[in-house]
């Protein structure tokens, strides 16, 4: 779950961003020297492309949560565990995650269809990133922020009680595989 920024966005920040949203996509982090995120900032234009690695000097221009509210997508590289605090923290932000992870578990992946509310890209496609976001009509982006705001109200706000929903299902499907019937 988000702390910091992501966790404090208000409804009226939200809806306000809606309309200045004008980088195309960002991130701001830390760039290992063994993982993409270097290759990520040499995309940074300044303009469309905001991509800055917290340990170099012009990072400190942007600050995070104006960086995330202005822009469409959220580049969610690699992390160091099984999935990157920046998909969530994206879409608290309103903005629309890029995975950028080969080998990343999603959250709720068996209940939620991440397709219809992130793109993923594949790390060899990385310098395509730009073109390929590029690509996607604007019809589609609106539907997938509008499903953004729907997977944190129903999923994320409340990650306990999803979690108990979801081993609840669980439990009654392999209930029902053993053919025990449901409780009345």
């Amino acid at each position: 779950m988000p702390n910091g920024e992501a966790a404090r966005v208000t409804p009226a920040e939200l809806a306000a961003a809606a309309s200045r949203r004008t980088i195309l996509a960002s991130f701001k982090g830390i760039c290992q020297p063994k993982s993409m995120r270097p290759e990520l900032s040499r995309m940074h234009d300044g303009k469309s492309l905001i991509m800055l690695c917290t340990e170099k000097t012009q990072s400190k221009h942007w600050d995070y949560k104006t960086l995330m509210l202005s822009s469409v997508f959220a580049v969610a590289p690699a992390g160091n565990g099984l999935h990157s605090f920046r998909l969530v923290e994206a879409i608290f932000f309103g903005a629309i995650p890029v995975i950028v992870d080969d080998e990343v578990i999603l959250p709720f992946c068996s209940v939620l269809d991440w397709r219809r509310f992130s793109v993923r890209i594949r790390q060899s496609q990385i310098r395509q990133l730009p073109e390929i976001l590029r690509r996607i009509p604007r019809e589609r982006i609106a539907e997938m922020q509008a499903r953004l705001a729907v997977v944190k109200r129903k999923f994320l706000l409340f990650p306990f009680n999803t979690a108990m929903a979801l081993m609840n299902v669980r439990v009654k499907e392999a209930l029902a595989a053993k053919g025990v019937p449901p409780a009345g």
